[in-house]
């Protein structure tokens, strides 16, 4: 590889090392690879190896979500889309060099029975979990409607915005803060 000084390329050299824990280009270096993994599930999806769950009035078809370093899978239950996300999980793993860590994931399901799941999960080498699991600090399969939902959120943002600043503001003025 050589470097760009001034606009005129330098002298070729062989890179020795890679990038330590904590510097700035692993970030930019992981999205374009995150990147990579959509583009094989929406090659998956194209080529109707993967079917994703459709939400909404326009029946919209989501197959994965992603924030940060997480990574969620949403299908309908089939072992055919089981085996592509496998091979795409396999896939991302071989192309670009990284590990993914299946000891930290897990497989959840709407109404599957416990044994598909697990088999399910073994198959991905992962552990089943149950519905509802907390993520991002909200309860994921709970009733949005329910008081009791919101209870945890309102908390955080009460516990947050207890200072001298927020002391005199209602919980509408703390919220609209926080925004």
């Amino acid at each position: 590889m050589s470097v760009l000084v001034n606009g005129s390329p330098t002298g070729e050299f062989k890179p020795s090392r890679g990038l330590r824990q904590g510097d700035p280009l692993t970030l930019f270096l992981f999205l374009i690879v995150a990147e990579g993994l959509s583009g094989l599930v929406t090659q998956a999806v194209k080529a109707k190896m993967l079917s994703g769950v459709k939400v909404g009035r326009n029946e919209v078809e989501i197959c994965m979500l992603q924030f940060a370093d997480d990574t969620l899978f949403m299908c309908e239950n089939s072992y055919t889309n089981l085996f592509t996300i496998k091979a795409i999980l396999r896939c991302y793993e071989v192309l670009p060099g990284l590990k993914i860590n299946f000891h930290k994931s897990r497989l959840a399901s709407i109404n599957v029975d416990k044994n598909t799941l697990k088999v399910y999960a073994k198959s991905l080498n992962c552990y089943p979990m149950k519905i509802p699991f907390t993520y991002l600090g909200l309860q994921v399969g709970g009733n949005p409607r329910r008081k009791q939902f919101w209870e945890p959120v309102v908390n955080k943002i009460s516990a947050r915005l207890s200072t001298r600043k927020g002391r005199y503001l209602s919980l509408a003025g703390k919220i609209c803060l926080l925004k």
